[in-house]
């Protein structure tokens, strides 16, 4: 072929300016076993009854799914006080995420979202071709009325995450209402509420309950977090019916595996299980946390299954040096590679001996001359 008449694929405006997701570090050189503390997984692992199911269900692995899924959304709509018409499902929340940008969000519009929000939200946005908008926060917690200040006519999404992801903070019940009353109805209010069972703070109220008042809400969840099946990749929205009849349209054909659904409602359905790692939870949020403070750390108030911990900007003490000395012990948290971050790291809780070992090297660190 003549060289003149070759020419390169045409690739959709922005895509090649977006850069990768990092996550966190599940590997050490030197080490065969290491403390991960870096993706916000559930340290107790899936419900004996969930992996059984699984296994069984694997039995039928030659079959597609059934396109009608009734048991899970029927299952999660007991559990939570929802209407099972009105859930949708992907593999992963992340991919439902995209898929709502995607669909409500065109080439000349703007999605708003908080600037240290969940790190995916302006990748979504930029897949789509609309223009991020990152309001300003208050010290890494959402900010309602600098998100207001940014709507304009072109604004079409607005995503917040609550509890938010990596500070672990979160809006009031009373705040998200606001924010949504407040809003023009034509835009869409996105709510990703991947921790909402480990929020336990008076004034936190789960965003599901907007959404039978409201026809501009959807709430985004996860089985990764409080079911244990962060491996497995399943996702789900609640949303008003146009919505979720939008979503089902031009998802995937096969959102959930055979072995997936099984697994997932007995998970939903192992109540002592979830109690478990709720109880678990909390306990290390508070001892970890109290643990930090007394060595003079800041750490953020959270409403999740994670702490995020600031440094100070002192040679030798700083979050970078921590976080090396860490690995050098074969203990990984979140280092961010983002400038707001840098003196900042995450710690997913873990298992009683993995926190008291991270405790004990912090403890080490920080009193090291």
């Amino acid at each position: 072929m003549d060289d003149d008449l070759v020419k390169p694929l045409r690739v959709k405006s922005g895509l090649e300016d977006i850069g990768y997701y990092m996550v966190g570090i599940s590997k050490l050189p030197g080490f065969d076993r290491i403390i991960k503390l870096s993706s916000n997984e559930s340290p107790l692992g899936p419900s004996p009854r969930a992996i059984e199911a699984a296994s069984v269900a694997l039995s039928q692995a030659h079959r597609y799914p059934e396109l009608d899924l009734e048991q899970l959304p029927q299952t999660l709509a007991e559990k939570f006080g929802l209407e099972p018409s009105m859930i949708a499902f992907g593999p992963g929340s992340d991919e439902i995420l995209l898929r709502l940008v995607n669909t409500y969000s065109n080439v000349e519009d703007e999605v708003i979202y908080s600037a240290h929000a969940y790190m995916q939200f302006p990748i979504y946005v930029k897949r789509a071709g609309s223009t991020p908008v990152a309001a300003l926060d208050d010290d890494f917690r959402h900010s309602v009325d600098a998100i207001l200040a940014c709507v304009t006519e072109r604004t079409s999404v607005v995503l917040v995450a609550n509890p938010d992801n990596p500070s672990g903070t979160y809006l009031s019940g009373a705040e998200i209402r606001r924010l949504r009353d407040a809003l023009p109805s034509h835009v869409l209010l996105i709510v990703d509420s991947a921790y909402d069972e480990f929020a336990r703070a008076q004034d936190y109220e789960s965003a599901t309950q907007l959404v039978g008042e409201y026809d501009n809400v959807v709430v985004t969840r996860t089985f990764s977090k409080i079911f244990c099946l962060a491996g497995l990749r399943l996702g789900w929205c609640y949303g008003p019916p146009a919505v979720i009849d939008l979503m089902e349209r031009i998802g995937p054909s096969f959102p959930v595996n055979i072995a997936v659904q099984a697994a997932a409602v007995e998970a939903v359905r192992d109540q002592a299980h979830i109690e478990r790692v709720l109880k678990h939870n909390w306990i290390w949020i508070d001892r970890f946390s109290g643990a930090l403070q007394q060595m003079g750390l800041k750490v953020y108030p959270s409403q999740t299954n994670f702490i995020l911990v600031q440094f100070p900007q002192i040679k030798g003490k700083t979050a970078s040096a921590a976080d090396a000395f860490l690995q050098s012990r074969g203990i990984v948290g979140r280092k961010f590679a983002v400038a707001d971050f840098e003196d900042k790291l995450r710690f997913t809780i873990g298992l009683d001996d993995e926190m008291e070992q991270t405790i004990d090297a912090l403890g080490g660190f920080m009193q090291a001359g």
